[in-house]
């Protein structure tokens, strides 16, 4: 039993001693390199691409440069003649740090306000009635401005203008500057004359009115009664005979009578002789028939002369010039010829024209003036006084103070690539040391930027940005006046996650059109292949790609075309 025990544990030994020997050999085998392959093992592997990861992840493209913070532009307040005597400084001298505004005092000097108006003009003579230019337009659009009414902007200082720094001079608590020492006694006298035309007016028009008006309905009713009495007697004429020739009638019937006389003679006379037996009466008989003719002829020319002729024309045409008198009179008297009363109304109206422009000359002339060294024009009020120069009592003998704008802006700097992504209004952030960021708004891209500390930003290279910083309190904006800060301005972001590869893996066709070369895995064969893109945001070395087909319109993102993960080449 012992033996046997002995002869397996031999056996087992000898195996466990095999297999350690086996495996000693194989290991020495694999850590001997024969020279053939340590030279192999040397060399460089074979070319092959170089190749990223396609990422998923959202892109922002921003700039980044250094601003300065400062006030605007400081500016000297002085006035336009300061060299004139007697400008001595009375009182209402601001402290630093408070705001001109618009229609301000900002200073008194000979008891008198120094107003202060936004404008870009400066103050260069006395504003008075009858002056007209830019000047002038300038203070009209600012009284306007300020709630006054300086009449219409039509580059003329006339009475509206003047009352309008009158009320401007009194809501300031001042008495207006008064007009030349003439220029009201000539006002009552031009008014005077105004009223003498305007009554010479309303005369002038009573009696157009009248000569207007024609004749009364009486005097209507009486040209048209003469009208008809002339139509009637027309009528009548027309219409009744010539009465018979008297004279006519009378010799006619005379005539008659004695023809019946001498025919009754002669019938006695024939009577006679039948009765006295007479063979012959041949005579008396021819006597009788003659006188019996004779009878007969005087009767036809007493009935021709007795009978009634025509309507008489002399009548008619007597009668007709009547009718056409009546109607000629009616017509003369309806048909108005008012020239005389229009022109009359014509001298009276341009008359009192030309008196009520003397009238507003005069006025114009008394309207209150603008003196120059009660007036300053200052660019973008407010302002900010940052120095006063002067003290009171002092004689004004140059500057009265120091303002600059009322709010910081930031003054920073761009490339020429940079610039053209930038617009006005476009959000920014400042990283102000020791605090949180502020929120800033892009108010100029280009041109100079505003003098600051002697120094004209123009001179330095790329392009000027204008930022102004948002709800930045008076307190914080004087602890950050000077500060030189960190300037970031997001210029456009993806909208989401979106595909992402390095634009070095970007190459373009022939005609230009993007594409990727994609690696393709080991397990399909490996190699490259080309995958047409659409390019959106680059930024930061990274481009937004998305997968389109031959024709350029957009396909799944997938393993056969593109997307996270999938291998890009950049390089070889």
């Amino acid at each position: 039993m012992a033996a046997g025990r002995t002869s397996r544990r031999n056996i087992l030994i000898v195996a466990i001693i095999a297999v350690t020997m086996a495996v000693g050999g194989f290991l020495a085998a694999r850590l001997v390199i024969s020279p053939e392959d340590a030279a192999a093992r040397a060399a460089p592997p074979p070319a092959g691409p170089i190749t990223v990861a396609v990422e998923r992840k959202r892109l922002d493209a921003k700039i980044v440069t250094r601003g300065q913070i400062e006030f605007s532009g400081s500016v000297d307040v002085e006035l336009a003649d300061s060299s004139a005597t007697n400008l001595v400084v009375t009182g209402r001298i601001p402290e630093v740090g408070v705001l001109v505004q618009p229609g301000s005092v900002v200073i008194e000097v000979t008891g008198r306000p120094v107003i202060g108006f936004s404008g870009q003009l400066p103050t260069y003579r006395t504003l008075a009635p009858g002056n007209s230019g830019p000047d002038v337009e300038q203070l009209e659009a600012t009284l306007a401005g300020l709630g006054y009414d300086p009449g219409p902007q039509d580059k003329l200082y006339d009475t509206a203008t003047g009352a309008a720094v009158a009320a401007h001079y009194r809501t300031l608590g001042y008495e207006p500057p008064p007009p030349a020492d003439d220029a009201n006694a000539a006002v009552p006298a031009a008014q005077a004359q105004v009223d003498a035309a305007a009554a010479a007016v309303v005369q002038a028009q009573r009696a157009l009115d009248r000569a207007n008006a024609g004749p009364t309905r009486s005097e209507r009713l009486g040209l048209q009664g003469t009208i008809d009495q002339a139509q009637a007697a027309y009528d009548q004429a027309r219409q009744t005979p010539t009465p018979p020739d008297e004279a006519a009638v009378s010799q006619a019937t005379a005539a008659v009578t004695t023809a019946q006389d001498n025919r009754n003679r002669a019938e006695i006379a024939l009577q006679n002789a039948l009765a006295g037996g007479a063979t012959d009466i041949s005579a008396e008989v021819a006597a009788v028939d003659q006188a019996g003719q004779a009878v007969i002829a005087a009767q036809a020319v007493l009935d021709e002369v007795s009978r009634s002729g025509p309507p008489s024309a002399s009548a008619i045409a007597q009668a007709l010039n009547q009718l056409e008198v009546a109607i000629a009179v009616r017509d003369e008297a309806l048909d108005l010829d008012t020239s005389a009363e229009q022109a009359a109304l014509g001298d009276a109206q341009r008359a009192a024209t030309a008196a009520q422009a003397d009238l507003v000359a005069a006025q114009a002339a008394a309207a209150t003036p603008l003196p120059a060294q009660e007036v300053v024009w200052l660019p973008e009020l407010p302002r900010r006084v940052d120095e006063v120069l002067v003290t009171r009592g002092k004689v004004v003998d140059g500057p009265l103070m120091k303002v600059s704008g009322a709010d910081l802006s930031v003054q920073a700097r761009v490339n020429a690539d940079e610039a053209r992504l930038l617009r006005d209004g476009m959000p920014a952030q400042l990283a102000i040391p020791g605090s949180t960021e502020i929120v800033a708004v892009i108010t100029k891209v280009g041109g100079a930027l505003p003098v600051t500390d002697g120094q004209n930003a123009e001179s330095t290279t790329g392009t000027a940005v204008l930022l102004q910083p948002q709800n930045v309190g008076a307190e914080q904006a004087q602890a950050l006046r000077g500060e030189n800060v960190k300037v970031t301005i997001p210029v456009q972001a993806t909208s989401g996650e979106v595909l992402v590869v390095p634009v070095v893996a970007l190459i373009s066709d022939a005609d230009g059109t993007p594409r990727v070369e994609v690696q393709e895995p080991d397990s399909t064969g490996g190699g490259t292949r080309f995958q047409q893109v659409s390019v959106g945001l680059s930024t930061g070395g990274d481009a937004e790609v998305s997968p389109v087909d031959d024709e350029g319109s957009p396909v799944a993102a997938s393993a056969k075309t593109l997307q996270e993960g999938s291998l890009v080449v950049v390089g070889r």
